[in-house]
């Protein structure tokens, strides 16, 4: 495909290094990738998922101004099912070729992909919050930043005698830890379920990802993991950095996180947890735990909303007439959306609506990360009434917020 001299096509072999190159650029990495660490990156996606852009101003010296890919992913939605969709990442536009189209040209190009292979949804992790609601996608997980500080960090609960976390040597952590991982993304809406290429790449545990840190430490339980690595913040700070913490049970949650506030010549802790993670409920001393910051984990895109309503499962039985506007797409429209014993008959109406929103909007709330009633006071979620604003909030809250668990 064309567009003057911007010409975009699907990625080949030759364009890796160039893609490699465009990748640090764009994200401020000290240097590109190294072979190791982009052989990783490879063995999750098919250049046939990943579209370049290249300024031919000089056919001779073709130049890639432009790169978006997506993996083939597998997500848990409210109810516990998992649905298959595309995970875009990678997208970057050269700072020499801003304004000219390109993102939308390659977006687009993978939108009508995804839709000709029917995807219900697609995710993202966004480096800017600004860039992809003109898409359709909006945020839909957060995560919490948490810095414990073990000179206080004390849990209410006494420590069982008969624990059973345990440090993992490698066997035991390839053997336990990815099936672990695949119990808990069925208990939270958002998780990301991993293959074992995902898993490869992690227990590789490449110096890239170091950073002068140490190698990862593995705790586990048979309910749940825990992995962290040893910092030197300075010549007389310590800390470990919990990189995962992923549980099935509320006993697997205390008693790794009791480990881990008892380490040796550790005086604090950091991690990324979910924003309604009950730690600090379980602690004598609710300031222990500080959130040093909250951030979008997670943004989804709606591309099928009748199939995509029908897939959930809800908390309330109501029924409603609902408007989707799409600016971008043509997935908006009017159903009407009966919801009974927790699953929605969705069905096309000309139906005056009763709730009104944008397909951003829907997408927001979908997962759970957000509630009608929040969106409505904002003034970008419209119901005819109180009434009915209540019954579609309460129908679309989830017990648990979402969580995506794997960055991407």
């Amino acid at each position: 495909m064309s567009n003057g001299n911007l010409t975009l096509r699907r990625a080949i072999e030759s364009d890796w290094p160039d893609i490699a190159i465009a990748d640090a650029r764009a994200f401020a990495f000290v240097e590109p990738l190294d072979d190791e660490a982009l052989a990783d990156i490879r063995s999750k996606v098919a250049d046939a998922d990943v579209v370049v852009v290249h300024d031919t101003s000089d056919p001779q010296r073709p130049v890639l101004v432009g790169v978006a890919m997506f993996f083939r992913m597998k997500m848990s939605i409210p109810g516990g099912h998992k649905v298959d969709l595309p995970g875009l990442s990678w997208v970057s536009v050269a700072s020499t070729h801003r304004r000219r189209g390109i993102l939308r040209l390659m977006i687009t190009e993978l939108f009508e992909q995804w839709e000709r292979e029917q995807s219900v949804f697609s995710i993202l992790t966004a480096s800017e919050g600004t860039i992809y609601e003109r898409f359709g996608y909006g945020p839909a997980a957060f995560e919490h930043r948490v810095r414990l500080d073990l000179r206080k960090a004390s849990l209410r609960s006494p420590a069982p005698t008969d624990s059973t976390v345990r440090f993992g040597d490698a066997d035991q952590i390839r053997e336990s830890v990815p099936a672990i991982h695949d119990r808990w993304v069925s208990t939270r809406p958002g998780a990301i379920a991993r293959t074992s290429v995902w898993w490869n790449m992690i227990f590789a545990d490449r110096p890239i990802l170091r950073n002068g840190r140490s190698s990862l430490h593995y705790l586990l339980h048979p309910d749940g993991y825990a992995s962290y690595r040893i910092h030197h913040e300075s010549e007389t700070s310590t800390i470990a950095e919990v990189s995962e913490i992923f549980t099935v049970t509320d006993e697997a949650h205390t008693d790794l996180w009791r480990v881990l506030s008892g380490l040796d010549l550790i005086p604090a802790i950091t991690a990324t947890t979910p924003v309604d993670d009950p730690l600090p409920l379980k602690l004598t001393d609710l300031r222990a735990p500080t959130v040093t910051g909250i951030r979008d984990s997670m943004w989804l895109r709606i591309l099928d909303v009748a199939q995509a309503l029908s897939l959930r499962e809800y908390g309330h039985d109501t029924e409603f007439v609902l408007e989707v506007s799409d600016t971008y797409r043509e997935s908006g429209g009017r159903w009407n959306v009966a919801i009974n014993g927790s699953r929605a008959t969705v069905t096309i109406t000309d139906a005056e609506p009763t709730v009104r929103m944008d397909i951003s909007v829907l997408s927001s709330l979908y997962l759970g990360a957000y509630r009608a009633v929040d969106f409505a006071a904002a003034q970008r979620l419209w119901t005819v009434d109180g009434p009915t604003l209540h019954a579609i909030d309460q129908a679309f809250s989830t017990d648990r917020k979402p969580v995506a668990g794997t960055f991407f």
